[in-house]
């Protein structure tokens, strides 16, 4: 008697393929993201890689930022936020000024030519979901913020597991 393997049940295929789908989109999706900030730092300065856009952006939101605040914002290595702030003070876009307060704390802030700059890029750059998003209903938009706080959520609390089980 020959044995024959279950077949899967049609619901788990059709999940397992919805997440493919998902991966494949949101892949698409980053590259798309990418290109936008690369295009974005490009405008500013030809030299200026997507990351050293990201900072500026950033630090425009929040008017200033200690470099260790910035790093952890933007998920990434103090050495690569290092390295964006050469860069951003050797186009003298961004200055560190020291706090008044407490002579040991450092911020950086855009210099009038780095807010001169970031000004002069297209919108469409700077805020790149606006464009894409105006025709979307309110109620659309708040299932889809929903929907990536929850994807937000399961990435933060798994993530470590996720990164043990590949390197095992």
């Amino acid at each position: 008697m020959t044995h024959t393997p279950a077949e899967p049940a049609p619901d788990l295929d059709r999940h397992a393929a919805a997440i493919a789908n998902v991966e494949t989109s949101m892949g698409a999706m980053s590259r798309k993201i990418h290109f936008i900030l690369k295009e974005a730092a490009a405008a500013i300065d030809p030299s200026l890689p997507p990351a050293g856009f990201r900072l500026l952006r950033l630090i425009e939101r929040c008017g200033s930022i200690q470099a260790s605040v910035a790093a952890d914002s933007l998920a990434v290595d103090r050495s690569v936020i290092s390295r964006q702030i050469r860069q951003l003070e050797e186009l003298g876009l961004v200055e560190t000024r020291t706090d008044p307060s407490d002579g040991r704390a450092r911020f950086l802030v855009l210099t009038e030519e780095g807010t001169r700059r970031m000004r002069s890029v297209n919108p469409t750059s700077r805020t790149i979901m606006h464009p894409l998003l105006k025709d979307w209903e309110v109620e659309e938009l708040e299932a889809f913020a929903a929907q990536i706080d929850r994807l937000n959520e399961a990435l933060e609390s798994g993530l470590g597991s996720f990164v043990t089980q590949e390197n095992s």
